[in-house]
């Protein structure tokens, strides 16, 4: 059993039987029954080779694994439609070196998806993180369409990619219609996505849904979704990141829906997070079952569905039989013929993350940071000064700063290009916002609401736990942890200001500044220079907006960014790290911490063991 990546009852196969109507009356049908195969990667997140440029260890999956099962499905004399969806151009430094660094050369995830002959690929967020040079150089490298039929350009309001794509398999027509999650425009700095928006995707699905019945006349159409399956932990319906079931339930015309973003592994019927009732089927308005199938991160687990279809004449309708699974990919040897083909790219990666860049004195852990002041933020924090000054000559009054992972681990000594992947994980810009002081209040006390538990006596957690409806903590398989309120990577603490969070408040009144840890007082009518990754400052995670108070359009159009970096902020880590003569000793700046302290350290205790129970 891999650790962490179980994901209990789901791997199991399903079969349904389903009639799919056919609106075309001068199309000739096959007489014998058709079969095929959908095979379906997502959130592979540069997962290519079975090998982890990070930690330096060999894996027993990826997509060379991925072409290893394909060519056994070939060999089987299997037809396969094969299908990515999206989020492939972040994750490994495997695509970050052809994202930023090897620019000239065709990118490798394009030849990867044209080797392996797949049929169509949708965008996901962190492609679109990548910036435009980078997936709109994709889309051209590509045979397969790249499709989003809700990502629009602004002036023309047309899909700025194709919005679905028309296959035939054995003689049957196949529209796939491809969708991207809406939440980029609070979560990606507008750079990134200049001239384009992202619209609703029920609404996009409904207009879509009709142009496609109507023009292509298809007999099956499968949505491909870059968004997570449940909606239902997210208040509001309109632009839902994770709106895929939303849409199944409230559009009509669907055969089979594959998801993606969630990460989550889904077998083809519904999952409801809250109540964790498995099998729930999922109906459309006309009351036709559509299943859900979605694969895991990485090429963990891959979604295949064996689908045979006989046509009804009488009835002009086509009776079809799907019958799907995840599948572990680790199960088959990784791809001999795929290795060679790719194994100068990988010498070349090999090469660029091994180069040595600095040297450690400190051993920084994000585990730390999830109770407290910390070591690994504390460098955070101050690199983030230091480029706010040195790359954009401005002196930031106050950073904000969150441990990116709840595992990472610098260790000390000699640091490499491969360690900065480990220490920041995602491609964030660098921006340095004007913020009043209130503003700054209010979301640092949405960030403790959202992180620490109000507690009541000392036997209470600190962390606020999701809970069931009977108040019960959730455990989570995939991740061996308990899930809590608020991923960790959005427990936003504050460096320039010197505070204290007291746990027993209710939230909005938890945090106490004393001052600005230069001394000056702290008002909250004045505005600050603030220090910030683009994801935070574009409203990711809700802390500008629903903590501050600040309108998303305001986020968008960047108004109160005073400047921003032109790349992302591993770049400026990297060169810091390149420009240091001595070894770097990192000092803790003990600016907050989080009282009664006796409630803290015995609260902190238990929730260790609950968070990291493998440690």
């Amino acid at each position: 059993m891999k650790r962490g990546y179980l994901i209990m009852g789901l791997f199991l196969s399903t079969l349904l039987t389903t009639t799919i109507s056919c609106n075309s009356n001068d199309r000739v049908y096959p007489e014998e029954e058709v079969n095929f195969t959908i095979v379906q990667t997502t959130d592979i997140h540069g997962m290519i080779f079975p090998y982890n440029f990070i930690t330096d260890k060999e894996e027993n999956t990826s997509m060379a694994h991925v072409s290893s099962y394909l060519k056994q499905l070939k060999n089987e004399g299997k037809t396969i439609l094969l299908l990515d969806d999206g989020d492939s151009l972040q994750g490994q430094p495997t695509v970050y070196y052809y994202n930023f660094v090897s620019t000239n050369e065709p990118h490798i995830w394009s030849e990867v998806l044209n080797y392996m002959h797949y049929d169509a690929v949708c965008i996901g967020n962190h492609d679109i993180e990548a910036g435009h040079n980078v997936y709109d150089k994709m889309a051209k490298e590509l045979k397969a369409p790249l499709i989003s039929a809700n990502l629009i350009d602004e002036n023309t309001k047309n899909p700025y990619f194709k919005p679905y794509a028309v296959i035939e398999k054995n003689g049957v027509k196949i529209a796939v219609l491809g969708l991207i999650e809406p939440a980029i425009d609070r979560q990606l700095p507008k750079v990134l996505y200049e001239g384009l928006a992202a619209e609703d995707m029920v609404e996009s699905a409904k207009k879509w849904v009709k142009i496609i019945k109507d023009k292509e006349k298809p007999d099956m159409l499968i949505g491909l979704f870059h968004s997570g399956a449940n909606y239902t932990d997210d208040k509001e319906r309109y632009k839902n990141e994770n709106a895929s079931q939303l849409v199944a339930e409230e559009v009509d015309g669907f055969d089979i829906v594959l998801v993606g973003h969630d990460h989550q592994g889904w077998s083809g019927l519904g999952y409801d997070e809250i109540t964790k009732q498995k099998n729930k089927e999922v109906k459309s308005p006309s009351g036709k079952i559509v299943p859900i199938y979605g694969g895991v991160n990485a090429a963990r687990y891959i979604v295949s569905i064996d689908v045979s279809m006989k046509y009804d004449k009488d009835n002009k309708l086509w009776n079809a039989e799907l019958k799907g699974e995840l599948v572990d990919p680790s199960k088959f040897e990784a791809d001999k013929e795929f290795l060679y083909k790719f194994s100068d790219a990988k010498k070349n990666i090999e090469k660029w993350v091994g180069r040595d860049i600095g040297n450690l004195n400190t051993k920084l852990v994000s585990d730390e940071a999830v109770f407290g002041d910390s070591y690994f933020l504390s460098f955070i924090h101050n690199l983030q000064f230091t480029i706010a000054e040195k790359e954009l000559s401005e002196k930031a009054d106050i950073s904000f700063a969150a441990p990116l992972s709840k595992d990472a681990v610098l260790n000390n000594g000699i640091i490499k290009v491969k360690d900065m992947f480990n220490l920041y994980p995602y491609e964030n810009f660098f921006y340095i916002m004007r913020l009043t002081g209130k503003q700054i209040k209010d979301a640092m006390e949405y960030s403790y609401g959202r992180w620490f538990n109000t507690m009541n006596d000392i036997n209470d957690h600190i962390i606020a736990f999701k809970k069931d409806l009977n108040g019960e903590l959730i455990f989570n398989n995939r991740y061996n942890s308990y899930d809590t309120v608020t991923p960790i990577y959005n427990y936003e603490s504050s460096a320039g200001l010197n505070y204290t969070i007291d746990v027993t408040k209710p939230n909005g009144e938890k945090v106490i500044i004393e001052s600005l840890s230069d001394g000056r007082a702290f008002e909250l009518d004045k505005e600050y220079k603030v220090a910030i990754n683009s994801y935070r400052g574009s409203g990711g995670g809700g802390h500008l907006i629903q903590g501050a108070g600040i309108d998303l359009k305001t986020l968008q159009n960047m108004d109160l960014v005073l400047k921003s970096t032109d790349k992302d902020l591993r770049y400026y880590i990297i060169n810091w790290f390149e420009e240091q003569n001595n070894a770097v000793t990192v000092e803790k700046l003990n600016n907050w911490k989080a009282v009664p302290e006796n409630y803290v350290e015995a609260a902190k205790k238990k929730d260790y063991k609950l968070l990291y129970p493998y440690n």
